[in-house]
């Protein structure tokens, strides 16, 4: 728990502003990459953003430059969360997460009115973070915003990944893919500072892209819908409008190369792979972490039971026979939703291991996984922890892991359970998810080797073995 406050507390957003950005005598400052802007010159400056972190960004800003030196500001926060924040000029409105609601819609349509009013020598800054996808919906006047949400949620439930998801997103709203941009009449500056919470951090895909270029077409999210078999029972709205959009009838989303992102500055500020950065230098102290990427993903529950079976090997041990070894990893699972049960990836991925235990009754070994936003999925739970301990118990109240397991109800699992589960609320920032396991691994001269050899900090999961 302690390594789990540490990554958190190393991407809060606060934290996060005052050691990217500086201001003094008029001048902003983005530090990382010495970008200045001088707000004594800019007409506006407008602050937009939308996601899980951004109220806290907002806070920040407000902070740092000053509130007497914003002329307007509107931003859409998670539900529930917005007595959190304290801003006096940027306003706060909250809407849903993972499916949008009307809420949210009324505060993209104020962010739009306000992008309207920049000029040429007008600074916006965005603020965007994980969530924006789905708490800054705008969908075209075709599309009733019922039809958009039904669209998203028949993807989720057929395991799309959240590449293809933002594909179809971005094709079916008005912000999304670099078209918040398009909004402003003329063309301000744009300074957008991002919270990462995509495998990979690519820019186009957090928050579906509202500020940087998009290079999926109409075209591709036809066929993503196709892929998963979704043609025939997605809105007709949709399926009209995205046929519209290829057959050339509606603009395409901005490309690269487009004049519309010669004054737009994207910044990714914070990502997964800082927040396993804490805990690896947590885990380091006094013995072997390792750091095994930030870019794994896949089935929740495959992708768990065969964590455990390779923590599980003989193999592993320290080269300096250290009794304990740790493993950090971050990343975001799928879960192809077949049942009707309560629960999250995250958990998910925990009870598969928890499942999985059984065969490593030769070393003790604790496993946790867990959502860095503080939500997994449809409960207030963040993920869970899981133990020998834990499978002891399970198996004296004779609970079915594989009933629990089939019907996607881990949630429910882990309550009757009476332990593991993590809850911490909302925490006001998102960089995806975490693995963490702590390995009792005994002596032994074996070692377990990542790529070329051993490694606390390989840069991506590739050298581990299949």
């Amino acid at each position: 728990m302690d390594c789990l406050e540490a990554a958190i507390d190393q991407v809060s957003p606060i934290k996060l502003l005052e050691r990217s950005l500086r201001f003094e005598k008029g001048i902003l400052s983005f530090l990382p990459s010495g970008e200045k802007y001088d707000l004594s010159k800019c007409d506006k400056v407008l602050v937009v953003g939308a996601g899980k972190a951004s109220g806290y960004l907002a806070q920040s800003l407000e902070k740092i430059i000053g509130s007497q030196n914003i002329t307007a500001g509107y931003v859409n926060v998670l539900q529930g969360t917005k007595r959190l924040f304290r801003t006096k000029k940027i306003k706060i409105n909250e809407a849903s997460h993972p499916t949008p609601n009307e809420a949210g819609v009324r505060g993209a349509k104020q962010i739009a009115e306000l992008l309207k009013a920049a000029s040429d020598r007008s600074l916006v800054i965005c603020l965007i973070s994980g969530g924006g996808s789905s708490l800054l919906p705008l969908p075209p006047p075709d599309i009733p915003l019922k039809d958009e949400i039904e669209t998203t949620d028949f993807l989720l439930k057929a395991g799309a990944s959240i590449d293809d998801i933002n594909c179809v997103r971005k094709h079916i709203s008005l912000v999304k893919g670099g078209q918040l941009v398009r909004l402003a009449n003329q063309s301000p500056r744009f300074l957008s500072l991002i919270i990462s919470d995509v495998v990979g951090d690519h820019l186009e895909s957090i928050a579906s892209g509202p500020t940087y270029p998009d290079s999926t077409t109409y075209q591709d999210a036809l066929e993503v819908l196709r892929r998963y078999d979704l043609t025939k029972i997605v809105p007709k709205t949709v399926l009209i409008h995205l046929n519209k959009g290829a057959a050339g009838k509606i603009p395409e989303t901005p490309k690269s190369g487009s004049k519309l992102f010669s004054k737009v500055s994207n910044h990714i500020i914070a990502s997964n792979k800082d927040a396993c950065r804490a805990i690896t230098e947590k885990l380091s102290r006094g013995r072997t972490c390792n750091y095994l990427g930030s870019s794994w993903r896949g089935e929740a529950s495959d992708l768990a039971r065969n964590l455990v079976g390779l923590f599980c090997q003989d193999s592993i041990s320290s080269e300096n026979n250290e009794s304990v070894q740790s493993f950090v990893w971050g990343g975001e699972a799928t879960v192809t939703v077949r049942g009707t049960g309560v629960g999250g990836r995250n958990q998910e991925e925990a009870l598969s291991a928890l499942a999985s235990l059984g065969d490593c009754s030769s070393r003790s070994l604790t496993v946790a996984f867990f959502a860095t936003d503080g939500i997994d999925g449809n409960t207030n739970c963040a993920g869970a922890i899981v133990d020998a301990d834990s499978y002891r118990r399970a198996k004296k109240m004779h609970l079915s892991l594989k009933t629990f397991l089939s019907n996607n109800d881990s949630n429910s699992y882990f309550r009757k359970l009476r332990s593991s589960l993590i809850i911490s609320g909302p925490t006001g920032t998102n960089v995806n998810d975490i693995g963490i396991a702590i390995v009792h691994v005994g002596h032994s001269s074996k070692k377990i080797m990542f790529g070329e050899g051993r490694s606390s900090h390989p840069s991506s999961p590739d050298g581990w073995p299949k």
